[in-house]
């Protein structure tokens, strides 16, 4: 067999592999769905689907760039002299190793969803407060000292804590620092009880301590877990209107609870003092 018979016979196998590969994806895509439900949710099996897409893409890629390859090929034999030594001639690759890179996808989205997992497990002793007055000056232990003075204030006047700066893991603002705009406040306590007591009473903000009036807390949540809140929130006004509502804008929709227990309630707008 020459070497332009070699060519051929490569190309019809290649062309022949890439086509199993596509059938092999579609037909192991469903084993990869039941793998992959036992380590994340529906969102992530998006993920799954678009990089399989992606890999499809990548096949047809290199399916293009094998056949301009193999033509190229084609053409240097064609132009070589007859008396060339078989030593010469050049074999394109005949093989693309699909299984690992299907595994690979897998791997990959696996390993996503266990770092958002270590994320969020991180964050659970995280709250954000907003609205702390920001001491204005380039002398970061100055601002620092202030930040941590307001926090225990406000957790001893308002929640009755009597927490110290060696309850504090880490405190720092979120964002770059701009005139006229006070940056949101993030504090980790080294024990989540602390985080835990002040959620479950924020109830207690509405209090008359001048000092401390239109502070707000918030968990630090995960981005992925606040589109999930944004989606529970936006469900529940469609739900709202859909019922024959026209008052919607008369109420606000709030996520409380957590993990399962998540629930959406709708509270009343308080209209403005004229």
């Amino acid at each position: 067999m020459n070497a332009s018979d070699d060519l051929t016979t490569c190309q019809n196998q290649k062309l022949d592999h890439l086509i199993n590969v596509i059938e092999k994806l579609m037909s192991r895509h469903e084993n990869i769905e039941k793998e992959m439900a036992t380590k994340c949710n529906v969102s992530d099996l998006d993920h799954v689907d678009l990089r399989v897409k992606e890999l499809e893409d990548r096949l047809s890629k290199y399916d293009s760039e094998l056949e301009l390859r193999l033509a190229s090929l084609e053409t240097q034999q064609a132009n070589r002299a007859p008396g060339a030594s078989g030593s010469e001639q050049v074999h394109p690759p005949c093989s693309v190793t699909d299984e690992e890179m299907i595994k690979l996808v897998v791997q990959e989205e696996i390993n996503k969803k266990s770092a958002e997992e270590r994320d969020i497990e991180n964050r659970k002793r995280n709250i954000i407060l907003y609205r702390v007055p920001e001491k204005v000056t380039d002398n970061v232990a100055e601002r620092k000292g202030s930040d941590a003075t307001f926090v225990t204030d406000l957790l001893e006047a308002v929640w009755n804590m009597s927490i110290t700066e060696q309850d504090i893991e880490k405190m720092y603002r979120l964002g770059r620092w701009e005139e006229d705009k006070v940056r949101p406040l993030l504090v980790t306590f080294k024990n989540a009880e602390v985080k835990e007591h002040i959620m479950a009473n924020l109830r207690d903000l509405s209090q008359p301590v001048e000092k401390f009036r239109g502070i707000g807390v918030s968990h630090d949540l995960h981005p992925k877990e606040r589109e999930e809140l944004k989606k529970m929130v936006e469900v529940a006004r469609q739900d709202y209107i859909a019922s024959g509502n026209d008052d919607v804008e008369n109420f606000k929709f709030l996520v409380v609870g957590q993990g399962s227990r998540r629930k959406v309630i709708k509270v009343k707008r308080h209209k403005p003092r004229v």
